[in-house]
């Protein structure tokens, strides 16, 4: 696949069928190859960015979620980028995902 716009389609398929892990490496090929067009720090990669974290979320990888939402945040704060995201919302899903590290690591100590 050389146009991104099929290899999102192809995650999107893949997610819509349950396999997370796959759509995983499909949204970062996507994402790789959109930041090769435009740039790394482009307000094109914010919705690239959004599906590979909420698609990180799903599969409970919160450090790399943390990441990408962190880098999503960041995007949404450059105030020439108009997007439907909020940016509250995105900070909630951080917090979430930061408290729940929290609330695992005594446990993952006393293991």
């Amino acid at each position: 696949m050389k146009n991104v716009a099929d290899v999102v389609l192809k995650a999107e398929m893949l997610e819509e069928r349950g396999d997370y892990r796959k759509a995983e490496r499909f949204y970062k090929k996507a994402l790789l190859m959109q930041e090769q067009t435009v740039g790394e720090d482009h307000a094109d990669l914010a919705d690239f960015i959004y599906n590979l974290a909420m698609i990180q979320c799903a599969l409970e990888k919160n450090d790399e979620a943390e990441v990408s939402l962190t880098r999503l945040l960041n995007l949404l704060q450059d105030e020439s980028i108009e997007r439907d995201y909020d940016a509250q919302e995105i900070v909630m899903l951080l917090d979430e995902i930061r408290n729940e590290e929290e609330v695992l690591a005594p446990h993952a100590a006393t293991a």
